[in-house]
């Protein structure tokens, strides 16, 4: 995963803001930073707010106490110029911990420093903060998302005012939802033997149809309307936006858009979006598909963590971004229709294996054919 870059600072209707990126993300953050030091122990202290937006944006199921603890090293390699390679070398749960530590830095500067100069007492407080705010982010848009997706489109049968134990397995249209495009669900047998005996199982490699474009891939060209699925479009509309954005203007009354609360995009100033936060988004819409009424990152029916990790894998790995690169400009446009990183995007989008292993066997054939030769120095 890539470093953090530094972007000159601007003025933004007269506010000094500065430009920080992440991978594909560029947020522009208010330059008034609030001092922790003042308002640890009161409810001023923006430390669950800037969990809230790391666990969003860069990473979903980061610790607080192993993203702290990897500072030091990450400084000092800083200090020393060594830090490109120590990322470079670091396993993935290390890789998210610097750059979760980079995001901390950025947007509470005085945090380590206040970290090396206070006592204990002080960093049991400000893991206890940063752990309710990503506890936080997490629980505020599963809520959203569990009860607003029973509206943004017709059930047969309904999910409006029944129990979530409904989903999953035991509602039709759910199970197609979240079951792997190698079940043919044309075929009665297939779908009989997924809703019945969980054949094939529900595992965090078998992906499921939902993110796919019209509800549909291919197991041959399986990046083929990969993410571009609609209900993760309204699930990332309902959390950067509001929960009404998504539903149909008829289900609207006027003065409930007018009073809506604005989403995390407006309060992040996001520009674009980053691969961290589309799994985040598809982490999100499965939980909501589900029949587990309690979210658990991994202690539940289904592994969450690692179905993120897996996203994340294609998403940033650079042998599938001929793929992805195009996949982020149209979500980029989706997202953020006026913004300028929208409009300088590229549009040029193609309208039981785990997935990484389809994924896998279509890029070995496009790389053996020489097909993607070209676009590979361009990289």
């Amino acid at each position: 995963m890539a470093g953090p870059q530094r972007i000159p600072r601007g003025r933004q209707s007269g506010t000094q803001v500065a430009i920080w990126s992440i991978g594909y993300l560029s947020i522009n953050v208010g330059n008034k930073h609030t001092s922790i030091n003042d308002t640890l122990d009161d409810d001023r202290t923006p430390l669950p707010t800037v969990a809230r937006q790391i666990t969003r944006t860069v990473a979903m199921f980061w610790s607080p106490r192993a993203a702290l603890n990897s500072y030091a090293e990450l400084q000092q390699a800083i200090e020393d110029g060594s830090d490109e390679t120590l990322r470079a070398v670091a396993e993935s749960t290390e890789k998210a911990n610097y750059e979760v530590c980079d995001a901390l830095k950025h947007l509470q500067p005085d945090l380590f420093k206040l970290l090396a100069a206070k006592d204990n007492h002080f960093a049991r407080n400000v893991r206890r903060q940063l752990g309710d705010g990503q506890s936080g982010a997490k629980a505020e848009d599963n809520n959203k998302v569990k009860n607003g997706i029973t509206h943004w489109r017709a059930w047969t049968p309904s999910l409006v005012n029944q129990p979530k134990s409904n989903r999953g397995l035991e509602h039709p249209e759910c199970a197609r939802l979240i079951s792997p495009i190698t079940v043919n669900w044309d075929d009665d047998e297939a779908k009989r033997q997924f809703m019945e005996a969980s054949n094939p199982p529900l595992l965090s490699s078998h992906w499921p149809r939902v993110l796919y474009a019209n509800e549909t891939g291919g197991p041959k060209q399986p990046s083929k309307g990969l993410f571009e699925g609609q209900l993760l479009v309204d699930t990332a509309k309902a959390i950067i936006h509001s929960p009404s954005s998504v539903l149909p203007l008829t289900s609207v009354r006027p003065s409930a858009v007018r009073r809506g609360r604005k989403g995390v995009g407006h309060k992040y100033q996001m520009k674009a979006v980053t691969p961290a936060f589309l799994a985040y988004v598809a982490v999100i819409l499965r939980f909501a598909l589900s029949s587990e009424e309690t979210f658990s990152d991994d202690g539940g029916t289904f592994n969450y963590i690692e179905f993120y990790n897996q996203l994340r894998q294609y998403l940033e790995a650079p042998k599938y971004q001929n793929s992805v690169k195009p996949l982020l400009a149209w979500w980029n446009r989706k997202l953020f229709p006026n913004s300028i990183q929208a409009h300088n995007d590229i549009s040029n989008i193609d309208g039981p294996l785990g997935m990484l292993s389809l994924l896998d066997a279509e890029a070995e054939v496009a790389i053996g054919d020489g097909s993607n030769d070209e676009n590979m120095d361009q990289d």
